[in-house]
């Protein structure tokens, strides 16, 4: 998670809910089984926030949820550099494989979209957090988990809406959104209208002369959801949000750790010293949903679709460091001309007065089309401009069933399996030109080469690699060499069981097995610096048990739950981010600004959590949690730097180690935050003051294939203090985020 620096903010919001009931917490209700049930009476490892909660302690995007759960680390970095991991697992690199974590919105998986979640947070009705294999119920099976966001819909309720306004002194900015609920017809149908727009300093200041700024993130954007329900057994929900960002930077922290460094700075600067431009030129998103919900006597069919079309136009200075090494142009359509269909129908029903069953079926189809061209220079030869075109086709079909056995009133046993096809058409093509005596500028410019040798990569790569796919390099054919991995797949069973026992409202206890997939992909292995060459990765499998127990506590005052877990992965796909390369312009050794994705052939998860919330008295609610995650290899060998190995050549183009017993994540071990809130009713003008804070803490830090501690990092601790006035009409707030300023 990236610290943010000290802020100071004020917010106002117009028609705000209350917090929670008196006397007694507000009873949760989680959709993680694709159907409403309490928290407490949930077989599954699931966290919630409210919208209220989210609002009480200022979240905008989606790295704010850090300080809400434990257990989680969401990166959010200017829209372009985005992942999200729970339990020490998680996918935080650019890569053509889905993630680890499946991110979805208004039930649409997201796929390699998941800056657009993140970003949309506005007029949220909860955020969920599902933990461990999602093998059944959702559009992927995802081995580590789901994030589940979930917007407000319209209702019956009359006109209603909420403003809120926040002004961020330091770092300086600015978030406007709000809502609008509009009955068309009544109790049929139902209009709401949201927006939002926010332009925020993020506290990192880019302190390179000839690209001096503070970074700046911005985001615009626009939802309209309509609900009829002309009987009451059916409804129907369709959905449109657009979402825009235009000149948002993301420039990255860093360190001097050269005595020869130009500019002599420490990570807790806050600076970046890139000498280009690293931003977000352009992005825009368009975004489709579609709910319908029918009873038909005993039955009830669930039928959903989506579609996502998104351009996004990136620059990025992709070596961070003051000087002039590797600039990167990207262009990226996803789903172009809505070309991005996911759907899914189910069908649940009653039988035998102790099953509840689900069927169905899911499909996605989606194209994308990514264009990127770098600009690299080599020593002082001259710049090499490589030309990438990836046009990516997935199709993905499964078909499911999930089923309840209710044997007593306590007593329930769950089985679901689910079939997937996964189908995926690469056809990558690659092209690049040499300029001989070129030089790469600060801020961009390249100066005219003396000679250019085009089309390089056919004597780099190998006539035989392009002529393989068929494309000739010599003769009537020229270049480009189309070096995609062409057609490829899996096909895969997933699922989960799960015994659940209802002791008491105190204690509600489960044990679940479950299994989990994630499909592999080709890559660029680049740790041959401009001797770019095709690598696979295989699919990643996770089989995991867990044991947990949740319940109500003084009679509906307090509420907890625990679980411990133990996970295996086989072919636990893991970027190769530590190694050196062998360049073979340079003849030397180096760090490359990109590497592949590897499988290792096993890595274990294991660990323990809890949290627990308590109504001290009708004024004041304590909340604790801790997650304990262990994640390790167990066999294989993994890429690594350490000196005592042979350095890299030609014919060693990196080195690895053993990984048995070696760290298999960076996300820290021990993550916890605690928040208590003091309330004093009718304070002041007919409203209630309030005074909270939010500590989080996350642990120590190593990094995967990293021997030589270069990548470690300290455990530290942040600060959040909320002041304010709320009745049922409005609120005022006044918050600060990392009061103490910690490093």
């Amino acid at each position: 998670m990236n610290r943010k620096p000290l802020a100071l903010a004020v917010a106002f919001t117009v028609f705000p809910a209350l917090a929670s009931a008196q006397g007694v917490l507000e009873e949760v209700v989680v959709t993680a089984q694709k159907k409403e049930e309490t928290l407490t009476e949930a077989p599954v490892a699931v966290s919630v926030v409210s919208v209220d909660q989210m609002n009480d302690v200022a979240v905008f995007q989606g790295d704010d949820l850090n300080k809400l759960f434990t257990g989680i680390e969401v990166r959010f970095e200017g829209d372009s550099n985005v992942g999200v991991g729970i339990r020490g697992v998680g996918t935080f690199q650019q890569q053509s494989a889905p993630a680890r974590v499946g991110v979805y919105l208004d039930d649409y998986y997201m796929a390699s979209q998941a800056a657009f979640a993140l970003g949309s947070m506005f007029d949220m009705a909860n955020v969920q957090l599902l933990k461990g294999p999602q093998g059944t119920l959702y559009g992927q099976p995802s081995p580590t988990g789901a994030m589940i966001l979930a917007t407000a819909d319209p209702n019956f309720d009359g006109v209603n809406g909420h403003v809120r306004a926040t002004y961020q002194a330091d770092p300086m900015g600015y978030n406007l959104q709000g809502a609008v609920n509009i009955p068309l017809l009544d109790n049929q149908l139902a209009l709401r209208i949201a927006g939002l727009t926010d332009d925020r300093e993020t506290g990192t200041e880019n302190i390179n002369p000839v690209n001096a700024l503070d970074e700046e993130r911005n985001r615009d954007g626009i939802r309209s959801k309509l609900l009829w329900e002309p009987t009451d057994t059916l409804s129907v929900k369709l959905g449109y949000t657009y979402m825009q960002s235009e000149n948002s930077e993301a420039y990255r922290v860093v360190e001097s750790i050269s005595a020869d460094a130009a500019f002599d700075v420490e990570a807790d600067d806050r600076a970046a010293v890139a000498d280009s431009t690293r931003e977000i030129v352009e992005r825009d998103e368009h975004f489709l949903t579609g709910h319908l919900n029918w009873v038909i006597g005993d039955v009830e069919v669930k039928w959903f679709a989506g579609a996502l079309d998104t351009t996004q136009e990136i620059e990025v200075d992709r070596d961070n460091t003051d000087v002039p090494a590797t600039i990167l142009f990207q262009e990226t359509a996803y789903g172009d001309d809505f070309e991005s269909l996911q759907t899914e129908l189910r069908v649940s029903g009653s039988a035998l007065d102790m099953w509840d069953w689900t069927v169905g079926g899911y499909y996605q189809d989606v194209s994308s089309v990514t264009a990127v061209d770098t600009f690299a220079q080599v020593g002082s030869t001259g710049v090499f401009n490589i030309i990438i075109d990836i046009p990516l086709d997935t199709e993905i079909q499964a078909f499911f069933t999930h089923n309840e056995f209710h044997f007593t009133e306590d007593t329930t046993l769950t089985v679901g399996v689910r079939y997937n096809d996964f189908d995926f058409s690469d056809g990558t093509v690659l092209t690049g030109d040499f300029g001989i005596g070129s030089m790469l500028l600060p801020g961009g410019e390249i100066t005219d080469p003396a000679v250019t040798i085009e089309d390089t990569f056919p004597a780099i790569n190998n006539v035989p690699t392009c002529d393989s796919f068929g494309v000739s390099v010599n003769g009537d054919g020229v270049p480009p060499c189309r070096v995609g991995a062409g057609d490829f797949g899996w096909e895969e069973w997933t699922g989960t069981v799960k015994l659940s026992h209802y002791f008491s409202d105190a204690l509600n206890a489960y044990v679940t097995l479950d299994r989990g997939f994630r499909p592999g992909a080709p890559n660029f292995d680049t740790t041959g610096v401009f001797q770019p060459d095709l690598t696979f990765y295989e699919g990643e499998t996770v089989d995991s048990i867990e044991i947990g127990a949740k319940g109500d506590l003084f009679d509906g005052r307090a509420r907890y739950t625990a679980a411990i877990f133990y996970s295996v992965y086989e072919d636990y796909q893991v970027p190769a981010v530590n190694l050196e390369a062998w360049n073979l312009i340079t003849n030397s050794s180096e760090i490359p600004s990109s590497a592949p994705f590897v499988n290792v052939d096993e890595a274990v998860q294991r660990g323990v959590e809890a949290d627990f919330r308590m109504l001290v008295t009708d004024q004041w609610m304590v909340y604790g949690a801790f997650t304990y995650t262990n994640v390790e290899f167990t066999d294989g060998v993994v890429p690594c730097i350490d000196p005592s190995l042979p350095p890299v050549s030609p014919t060693n183009r990196f080195n690895t180690c053993d990984a048995d017993g070696e760290v298999a994540s960076a996300q820290p071990e021990w993550t916890a935050t605690f928040q208590s809130e003091y309330h004093w009713p009718d304070a002041v003008l007919d409203s209630e003051a309030y005074v909270s804070g939010l500590v989080a803490y996350r642990g120590d830090g190593e990094s995967p294939g990293d021997t030589t501690g270069r990548l470690e990092t300290d455990s530290f601790a942040t600060l959040d203090l909320f002041a304010g006035l709320r009745n049922e009409m409005w609120s005022a707030q006044l918050f600060v985020k990392n009061a103490f300023d910690d490093d």
